[in-house]
């Protein structure tokens, strides 16, 4: 998929720099660079505590392949079926691998507690990502895209880590997202680029509507998430808010082509 930006180009690089630039403005205690090597699991509770935040992880790859595998022949558009079936097979990919790893490390088989952790995403999301080709668009925005400040800064302060997990992650996951959080960019801008000014503005407000709409629905997942991701890691969440906040203007932003100043007020994660 291609599309025509008007702003500069959405990169790997251009992701971080424009995140940098937030943690110097709303939270300058956070790292701009990994500050020290994570070291091994060694205690019981330590490895409790990362089976929970793999699992969660998994449940978060597997509701994706679920909501898009619904999608996939309910939005007739071969451009966005091309994509999204290598989203569908890395995101199954991602949830495959945490649970084998989980069930090495802890000589269970963690299927029946990541399938209760996906029924919590489709009961605190509701038909929100199959609702609609906006819906979804907002969905995709939430699960690839508004996230992606928190992943970055948890993988600078992260202090106990898994070797075999972050070999993957650096190697496989990481790649697979840019391009995931690409072609979700890519596939909107086909749409958003050629359609009249006023459908423009209608498209822009129903996106806005459905994305804060997807926050609130997300706020008391993703606080409790963060401590998971806390316990397990050892990762600094003290100021993550503020930072994941002023992210989420910037991705609305860029994807609706406007100055963060024209946005409305938007929804906190601390709400």
């Amino acid at each position: 998929m291609s599309a025509t930006l008007t702003r500069p180009a959405w990169t790997n690089e251009f992701e971080i720099e424009t995140i940098d630039k937030l943690i110097a403005r709303h939270a300058p205690h956070f790292p701009t660079t990994r500050l020290q090597e994570p070291r091994t699991l060694t205690t019981p509770q330590e490895f409790e505590n990362f089976y929970r935040f793999r699992i969660a992880g998994a449940a978060h790859d597997l509701y994706i392949v679920q909501v898009c595998s619904k999608v996939i022949d309910q939005i007739p558009d071969p451009e966005l079926q091309l994509f999204l079936s290598r989203q569908i097979g890395d995101d199954g990919a991602h949830a495959q691998f945490t649970r084998q790893r989980v069930w090495e490390l802890s000589g269970h088989d963690p299927i029946d507690k990541i399938k209760q952790e996906v029924q919590k995403h489709w009961d605190f999301m509701g038909d929100l990502p199959i609702r609609n080709w906006l819906g979804f668009m907002a969905f995709e925005l939430h699960y690839e895209l508004h996230i992606v400040a928190q992943l970055i800064l948890n993988s600078r302060t992260a202090t106990i880590a898994d070797p075999e997990t972050s070999k993957f992650a650096s190697q496989t996951i990481l790649p697979d997202e840019a391009a995931h959080r690409f072609g979700v960019l890519a596939w909107w801008q086909s749409k958003y680029d050629k359609a009249a000014p006023a459908q423009k503005t209608e498209m822009a407000a129903q996106l806005l509507e459905l994305d804060e709409e997807g926050q609130r629905r997300r706020n008391p997942y993703l606080k409790e998430h963060w401590q998971i991701v806390h316990l397990a890691t050892g990762a600094q969440i003290q100021g993550l808010a503020a930072v994941y906040d002023a992210w989420r203007k910037e991705v609305l932003a860029y994807f609706l082509d406007l100055p963060i100043a024209k946005l409305p007020q938007l929804v906190s994660v601390n709400e």
